[in-house]
C-alpha cells in the first residue's frame, strides 16, 4: 500500500468514525442542539478535524442520510429480479427495517428531507441526495406501473395510488417509534401493515 493510499485510508477511517459518534449524540432528546466541539469531543479529535471532513454540522445530518440512503437503493434493486407482488413485499421489507434499525437515523433522515434545510446544503451534496431519491422513487414507482400494466393494480394516477401506502407506511413507523407497540411483535405488526397496504393497492377502486 503506498502512502497516499494509507492516507486515504485513514481519512475514510477518520470521517466514518466522526459520523459514528456524531449519530450516538443525536440520540439525545435535544439532537438538533448538539454542537460541532461535542461530536469532536465524542470522535476524539480536534474541532478543526471535524471541518477537515464537514463543511458544517448540517453536512454531518446530510451525509448520514445520504448513507442510509445508498444502502437503502442498493437493497431495493436487488429485488428487480422477483414478480411485482413479492417485489413490492421484499421492497417494504427493507424499508422496514432501514427506518426501524435506529430511531436517531430516521429522525436525521426524516430532518435532511425538508425544503428550508436542502437550501442551506453545499450543492454537491445536495444533488447526490436527490440523486439517490430519485433512482429510490424510479424503482419503487416502476414496480407500482408494472403492477398496473399487468392488471394487478387499478390504472390511476401513480401518485393516487400511492398516497395511501406511503400514509401508511410513515404513520406506522411513528407509531412504532412512539413506543405504540410496547412489547408486542414488530415483524409482525409490519407485515400486517404491508398486507394492509397491498390490499388498498389492489381493491383501491372497488366500492364499499
Amino acid at each position: 500500500m503506498s502512502i497516499q493510499e494509507r492516507k486515504a485510508r485513514e481519512f475514510n477511517r477518520r470521517e466514518s468514525e466522526i459520523l459514528t459518534a456524531a449519530l450516538a449524540l443525536f440520540g439525545r432528546a435535544d439532537w438538533e442542539l448538539v454542537t460541532v466541539e461535542e461530536i469532536s469531543r465524542k470522535a476524539e479529535v480536534g474541532k478543526g478535524t471535524i471541518y477537515k471532513h464537514f463543511e458544517s454540522k448540517d453536512e454531518i445530518y446530510a451525509r448520514l442520510a445520504l448513507e442510509f440512503n445508498r444502502k437503502l437503493l442498493a437493497q431495493i434493486q436487488q429485488a428487480d429480479i422477483l414478480p411485482v407482488i413479492a417485489r413490492f413485499r421484499e421492497m417494504t421489507r427493507v424499508a422496514w427495517e432501514a427506518h426501524l434499525s435506529s430511531k436517531e437515523l430516521h429522525r436525521v433522515v426524516l430532518y435532511c428531507g425538508r425544503a428550508e434545510f436542502r437550501r442551506n446544503l453545499p450543492a454537491r451534496i445536495s444533488e447526490e441526495l436527490k440523486a439517490v431519491e430519485a433512482a429510490t422513487n424510479k424503482a419503487i414507482n416502476a414496480t407500482i406501473m408494472q403492477g398496473v400494466e399487468e392488471g394487478l393494480f387499478p390504472r390511476k394516477p401513480l401518485d393516487m395510488l400511492m398516497f395511501g401506502a406511503q400514509s401508511a407506511f410513515w404513520g406506522a413507523v411513528q407509531l412504532i417509534w412512539s413506543g405504540y407497540l410496547n412489547e408486542r411483535d414488530k415483524a409482525k405488526y409490519c407485515d400486517e401493515i404491508t398486507n394492509f397496504i397491498l390490499t388498498g393497492l389492489i381493491y383501491q377502486d372497488r366500492r364499499l
